[in-house]
């Protein structure tokens, strides 16, 4: 399943407009912001319980998920080609072997939940709240769309970091540790997504500037936002993935690649990517095999070091270094 999809619920009173991208859509918001009752609707039109005017207008089948976990998954499992909702009171949820079902899955899936799913890859790009904009009773639809949580603030911000901070250290931190050198930015660490938020906070009193991978880093933003908040003077740069920026720079130059990165939801089968990271790494790995620019994850080819390629890469960064 691949490409952007609109879903419209609506009743006689109530409108909800989706736009989704990628496999994993997140939906929060407090209580009675409507996110209940969206999957109450689309659970009773599946039942064929919803009387005259409630509708659900999607070109791809939307199913509820519900009751215990075994037989969701089995269901899940039974499932293709489908937009698959889940509401954060199944506990079911929030475990492995759920996750494990949904990376295998090649359908499309909406959770709605406050909380983060840490077991799953998806995108801070994602993660949407519902926002009613606007109610008249009896009358008139109450019309929720959806906004993006963390919205996209590439290029907003002008930084000067004392520390630069990387998720591991792989070929991105060692691009990055480069592009450091000779200047009085210190290029470092966090040993792993999962420890961005503790760095930061244990280092307070730097101005560091987190590159993360954007395309898998959801569950985790919350609580590096929090970080930013209490750590005056530092800010996350959340680009898709390091293998993105690298198809970006022009260091690669392919037939057709400027339309897969302008459009990547229409080339990303989600039943072979569980996140676009791992698309775009794989893209790279393919376009670079058996050149002098064959990439490793693992470790950067020296290649991609050279002066020109550095500066090209630069160009990337919205950020001052």
């Amino acid at each position: 399943m691949k490409g952007s999809i609109k879903v419209v619920v609506s009743t006689k009173k109530l409108r909800y407009e989706l736009n989704l991208r990628r496999n994993i859509t997140i939906i929060q918001g407090d209580s009675a912001t409507g996110k209940t009752t969206l999957i109450q609707i689309l659970s009773d039109y599946q039942a064929g319980r919803t009387g005259p005017g409630t509708e659900v207008i999607s070109n791809k089948k939307c199913v509820v998920l519900s009751g215990d976990a075994e037989s969701a998954i089995i269901r899940l499992r039974s499932l293709a080609d489908t937009i698959v909702f889940v509401d954060e009171q199944e506990k079911f949820l929030y475990s492995k072997a759920f996750a494990e079902a949904v990376l295998d899955s090649a359908c499309y899936f909406v959770f709605v939940t406050r909380d983060g799913l840490n077991m799953l890859p998806y995108s801070v790009n994602e993660i949407y709240y519902l926002k009613n904009s606007g109610y008249y009773q009896n009358t008139k639809q109450v019309y929720n769309s959806m906004h993006q949580v963390y919205p996209n603030r590439e290029g907003l911000q002008k930084t000067e970091p004392t520390i630069l901070l990387t998720e591991d250290s792989n070929a991105g931190y060692e691009m990055y540790k480069n592009i450091c050198h000779g200047t009085k930015v210190i290029c470092n660490s966090a040993g792993g997504k999962s420890n961005v938020a503790k760095y930061i906070l244990n280092n307070r009193d730097e101005r560091i500037l987190a590159i993360v991978d954007g395309a898998a880093f959801g569950a985790d933003m919350q609580s590096v936002v929090h970080a930013l908040e209490i750590s005056k003077g530092s800010y996350v740069w959340t680009p898709e993935s390091f293998e993105y920026l690298i198809l970006k720079s022009d260091i690669i130059q392919a037939k057709g690649l400027n339309n897969i990165m302008e459009s990547p939801e229409d080339f990303i089968e989600s039943g072979k990517y569980c996140s676009w990271e791992r698309f775009f790494t794989g893209l790279l790995e393919e376009l670079t095999k058996n050149t002098p620019y064959a990439y490793s994850k693992k470790k950067l080819n020296p290649n991609y070091l050279t002066r020109g390629n550095i500066d090209k890469f630069k160009k990337m960064i919205p950020y001052e270094i």
